[in-house]
């Protein structure tokens, strides 16, 4: 039983890393410009705003991992809220184009670390994993800390 208890206060440790929503961005809005510098603002406005509201999916996603049960999702479950996360950053990657890529990149090579420590937790060395996930979620933390400063300065 102490050892469930400590991988739900390691995964809470990791969503709890998320602290604010990526907010929406204003658009270009003088009347006076030319009618190319409009259309490409708004198409900047629509790349950011799709990238802010993938980033507001993944720290939902990240949230979500925060509500599971572990002893009740089990490994299966704790794996799903995983992937969501993965899926998530890749749909942020891809709308964010090449704006925070090394600091998708570093989480996204995080949470596949994180992931491979959870893969291989059994019920016989959970204790020994135990040194492997908290190191996986303190890197999680340092890479999600580096891309939210940049998506709240970006997405405010």
């Amino acid at each position: 039983m102490r050892t469930r208890v400590a991988v739900r206060l390691l995964l809470l440790a990791l969503v709890c890393l998320v602290s604010a929503a990526c907010g929406g961005s204003g658009g270009y809005t003088s009347g006076a410009a030319p009618a190319a510098t409009t259309a490409t603002a708004s198409a900047t406005t629509a790349a950011v705003s799709q990238a802010c509201a993938d980033a507001a999916a993944l720290k939902a996603s990240m949230a979500g991992l925060d509500q599971l049960d572990p002893p009740k999702a089990g490994k299966a479950g704790i794996q799903a809220a995983l992937d969501k996360v993965s899926t998530n950053l890749a749909a942020l990657k891809t709308s964010a184009k090449s704006q925070w890529s090394s600091q998708i990149t570093e989480l996204d090579s995080a949470l596949q670390t994180l992931k491979a420590a959870v893969a291989g937790i059994n019920g016989d060395n959970l204790q020994s994993a135990v040194p492997t996930i908290v190191n996986a979620l303190k890197r999680v933390d340092t890479a999600w800390t580096a891309l939210q400063q940049q998506i709240d300065q970006d997405c405010g």
